[in-house]
């Protein structure tokens, strides 16, 4: 029970943020990738090739998937790292860029009419038309929502950078008031691995609360040059 708890670190995140932006990461990159997995079945069985678009789009859709498994296994078992984090979603949110923009680029016609069958043919045709706008606005929700976790991983950053400044700096302060504490009691110095050694040499050499009498010092001389100037007699 000890030793799981020393190996979960708190989270640097905010709960409901980080938890909702990746349940829509989840939600819009699982929709997305089972749209086109519909669409490249159908044209594969129909002898088509498939566009670039789709390529891409369904590749990203995977790999965000991947990513949100392995980052919620760091998250649960171990902590997740702001930085780690930050580059995956980097690497993620410029292929949704790359994805959406194609996507966008190729349904500028299909957008702008609407799915009935004068404009489709069919029953078959609306269809498609319909999934077309589903994939077009589960895939801009999985953009939005990638951006949206990177700012987070900047902002947890750079709070966890300013949290790293002022504990750095607490300590410091800390320390001092261990050194000015012993010079103003008189008490011993502290030793510690933290304090250097040219330091407390120094600081050593300083005068202390309490000094020996010059008449001990005096004396203990008198008695000694008068004891060899007898030859050790008395």
């Amino acid at each position: 029970m000890a030793s799981a708890k020393i190996r979960k670190q708190p989270s640097h995140y905010p709960f409901l943020p980080f938890h909702t932006t990746r349940l829509a990461q989840l939600l819009s990159s699982f929709i997305v990738s089972a749209f086109l997995a519909f669409f490249c079945w159908h044209l594969r069985h129909d002898h088509y090739a498939i566009p670039w678009t789709f390529l891409v789009l369904f590749a990203v859709s995977l790999l965000t998937l991947i990513t949100l498994f392995f980052t919620i296994i760091l998250y649960c078992c171990r902590s997740l790292n702001p930085r780690l984090n930050f580059v995956l979603n980097v690497a993620l949110a410029v292929l949704w860029s790359l994805g959406f923009a194609l996507l966008a680029w190729n349904m500028s016609g299909t957008l702008t009419h609407r799915c009935h069958v004068s404009n489709w043919g069919d029953e078959s045709g609306v269809m498609v038309c319909r999934i077309y706008k589903a994939l077009f606005t589960f895939s801009l929700v999985g953009l939005l929502s990638t951006y949206f976790a990177l700012s987070l991983d900047l902002l947890v950053r750079r709070r966890q950078i300013a949290r790293g400044k002022y504990g750095v700096m607490q300590d410091l302060k800390l320390h001092e008031q261990d050194i000015a504490e012993p010079r103003a009691s008189g008490g011993p110095l502290p030793t510690g691995p933290s304090y250097p050694y040219s330091t407390r040499q120094n600081l050593s050499k300083q005068p202390t609360g309490y000094a020996v009498p010059e008449e001990q010092v005096s004396y203990g001389n008198e008695y000694h040059s008068g004891y060899h100037q007898e030859g050790g007699r008395f």
